[in-house]
C-alpha cells in the first residue's frame, strides 16, 4: 500500500528508514505500540528522558523572556543532574544568541516527492550580520564523533528546509544556503558544541539525496518491502526488536547516542499553525 497523502516526513522518519526499512514500517506505517524498552536500567532510562525534557523547558522559557534568577530559583528541589546542565547553559550558551533574533521551538515544512518534510528546530538565531544558526539542545550522557554527527540525516534535514523554507525570516527572500550553520550543544560538554557550515554544494547534495531518500520510501510502500537491517548492532536500542525475533533484551544506557524519548507522533501536530511559515 502507497503512503498516505497526509504523510509527513521528518528527520526521525527517514534516519529510521535509513537505519532499518523494517522499523520504518513499523513505526510509522503499521504505527504498532511499542513491545519492549529502548534501553536499560528502565527507570535511568525514564529519569533522564524526564531530564532532557525539563531541560529543553527551561531553556525555551529562558529564550522567550523569563527572568534567569526566577528560573534558577525554581530549581531549588530539582535534580543535581538538572541543575548542572542548567549552570553549564548559563555559562557557556552560543555567544551568538546575546545579539540575535530568537525563534525557539521553530517549525518549518516544505513539500517533497508528493508529500512533506518537515524540520523542527529547538532554536533558529538570526545574527545581526545576516547569517543563520540552527541550534539543538542535546542531554545524552555520549557525545557523538563529529563524523557521526556529519552523517546524521537531522544534520542534513534541518538546513535543508531552512533554505528553502525560510524566506519569512529574511525579508521574503530565499536564504543562500552559505548563510546557515548547524549547531549541536551538549549539555556535559557545554564548551564542545558542534558547528557545521553549509553552503550551495552541500544543499545541492542533500536534495539529491533526500529527494532519492524519499523515493525509495515510496517504492518500498508500493512493494510492501521493508527489510530488516542485516547488522545487530541497531537491534539493541530499538523497541521492536521482538517483532523481528532479534531479541528480548534492551542495550544498555551508556552506549545510547541519543536522549531517551518517546516517538513524536508527527499526526498530532497542529498543521494549520505551521502552515503559517512554509514553503
Amino acid at each position: 500500500m502507497p503512503l498516505p497523502e497526509s504523510f509527513q516526513f521528518s528527520q526521525s522518519s527517514l534516519q529510521d528508514f535509513e537505519t532499518c526499512a523494517r522499523r520504518f514500517k513499523l513505526r510509522y506505517v503499521q504505527r504498532l505500540n511499542w513491545p519492549g524498552i529502548e534501553s536499560e536500567p528502565i527507570r535511568e532510562v525514564e529519569r533522564l528522558a524526564q531530564l532532557g525534557a525539563d531541560f529543553h523547558r527551561l531553556v525555551h522559557q529562558h529564550l522567550v523572556g523569563l527572568d534567569e534568577a526566577l528560573l534558577t530559583k525554581a530549581l531549588v528541589a530539582a535534580e543535581p543532574e538538572l541543575k548542572s546542565w542548567w549552570d553549564n547553559y548559563l555559562a557557556h550558551r552560543p555567544a551568538a544568541l546575546s545579539e540575535a533574533q530568537l525563534y525557539p521551538e521553530l517549525t518549518l515544512s516544505i513539500p517533497a516527492g508528493g508529500y512533506r518534510l518537515l524540520a523542527r528546530f529547538d532554536l533558529l538565531a538570526i545574527q545581526p550580520d545576516g547569517t543563520f544558526l540552527i541550534v539543538d539542545w542535546k542531554t545524552t550522557r555520549k557525545k557523538p564523533a563529529r563524523d557521526i554527527l556529519a552523517r546524521r540525516i537531522q544534520t542534513r534535514v534541518y538546513p535543508y528546509v531552512l533554505a528553502l523554507a525560510g524566506a519569512a525570516f529574511n525579508q521574503g527572500r530565499p536564504i543562500d544556503p552559505a548563510a546557515i550553520k548547524m549547531m549541536y550543544w551538549y549539555s556535559q560538554a557545554p564548551d564542545q558544541p558542534e558547528e557545521f557550515d553549509y553552503s550551495p554544494a552541500l544543499f545541492q547534495r542533500d536534495e539529491q539525496f533526500l529527494a532519492g531518500l524519499i523515493a525509495q520510501v515510496k517504492h518500498a510502500a508500493e512493494q510492501d518491502d521493508f527489510p530488516m537491517v542485516e547488522s545487530l548492532e541497531p537491534c539493541a536500542h530499538c523497541v521492536y526488536r521482538s517483532y523481528c525475533a532479534r531479541g528480548d533484551k534492551a542495550g544498555p544506557l551508556v552506549d545510547l547516542m541519543e536522549e531517551p524519548q518517546e516517538i513524536i507522533d508527527v499526526s498530532a501536530f497542529d498543521w494549520d499553525q505551521i502552515a503559517e511559515i512554509q514553503y
